[in-house]
């Protein structure tokens, strides 16, 4: 059965089919949005093609004042910034795949969630 497959495809043919079938598979392929809290700890994690909208809900009696930072801790993307609204939260539009840390402007309680 080998013999037979051997002489029906050449080894050029074969080479040329497996590129073709890896450059295919790595246009679809997604990556991983991780979010992280102010002390390293992660909070959320999705597998996301391209960019992400990320919403960082603050919870508590007493919603403070100031924006969320978004730091991308791999360095390929630069720091985002989104104020905290009056219902307490921060919604960035746009996270694109990778470690982002969260930082707030004092300890507080959060959930964050992830939507493509």
């Amino acid at each position: 059965m080998n013999i037979i497959w051997a002489k029906i495809i050449s080894p050029a043919t074969f080479t040329i089919g497996l590129v073709a079938l890896f450059a295919f598979n790595t246009a679809a392929v997604a990556d991983e949005l991780r979010i992280l809290d102010s002390a390293g700890l992660v909070r959320a994690v999705r597998v996301v093609r391209g960019a992400a909208a990320v919403t960082v809900k603050v919870e508590g009696a007493q919603l403070p004042a100031g924006e969320c930072v978004a730091a991308n801790l791999d360095g390929l993307a630069t720091e985002k910034r989104q104020p905290i609204s009056t219902t307490g939260v921060c919604l960035f539009t746009e996270l694109a795949s990778g470690t982002w840390q969260i930082d707030l402007p004092r300890k507080l309680r959060w959930r964050v969630t992830i939507s493509e």
